[in-house]
């Protein structure tokens, strides 16, 4: 999924009131972990779901559940 199609994906689950509240939960868990916003995002864009892993493992051990639940939410 490139970011145009994350962006509108995301623009139509947000209108779902219980999706946006964890989802802003979830983002501002991730913005106080410094750099790991665009780290997610690129995260977000990778198709294939090894690769996908492979990325979330070098995230720090505090971030892995949240961008994990984050992909799970955007992709239900």
């Amino acid at each position: 999924m490139n970011g145009f199609e994350l962006i509108m994906k995301l623009r139509q689950k947000m209108q779902d009131p219980a999706f946006a509240q964890r989802f802003n939960a979830i983002a501002s868990e991730l913005n106080s972990i410094p750099g790991l916003q665009q780290e997610v995002m690129k995260i977000a864009q990778i198709d294939n779901e090894k690769k996908r892993q492979k990325a979330i493992d070098h995230l720090p051990d505090r971030a892995k559940s949240s961008v994990n639940e984050l992909l799970k939410m955007l992709n239900s």
